[in-house]
């Protein structure tokens, strides 16, 4: 009984090749499930950040403004709101982000610790470019900053 070679190699060339594709389209679908899987974590990532952040300033505008404009100093359920957004940040965001936060928190105090003035003289003074120094530029543009670093990684 004679083995014709070429028949072998041909069918052992079909298998082989059958492999070789079999394992590309493999390698391919590990890749590319990986991938989505990975940009699937990094907006979710950029979800929490916006929402905490977000948050944390309507929050400390609210005390802000409540601080310009009433006499009472108290720990309620505001300011502990805002306290405990500044300890969730610590758990993912850079120390520079957290500790603007506080700088935030602090001049939120600054305010509080003042004389209150009435709405309008608020008003008034904002129109005219207070002195004051709006405390939640620098903590805005970090954040800014922040979310962009963690969209490049989607790049």
């Amino acid at each position: 009984m004679s083995v014709d070679a070429a028949a072998i190699l041909s069918q052992v060339s079909g298998l082989l090749g059958a492999l070789i594709g079999g394992g590309a389209s493999l390698a391919v679908a590990v890749y590319t499930q990986r991938s989505e899987e990975r940009l699937q974590r990094v907006a979710n990532e950029v979800t929490k950040r916006e929402t905490i952040y977000a948050d944390f300033l309507v929050s400390a505008s609210k005390l802000l403004l409540n601080a310009y404009t009433h006499d009472d100093l108290e720990l309620g359920g505001d300011e502990q709101h805002l306290i405990g957004l500044i300890n969730r940040m610590r758990l993912f965001a850079p120390a520079h982000i957290a500790g603007e936060a506080e700088e935030v928190l602090k001049a939120i105090v600054e305010v509080l610790l003042k004389p209150s003035i009435k709405l309008r003289q608020l008003a008034r003074e904002s129109l005219s470019k207070s002195p004051d120094p709006d405390p939640f530029v620098k903590f805005s543009l970090s954040c800014q900053a922040d979310l962009e670093l963690v969209r490049r990684t989607l790049r």
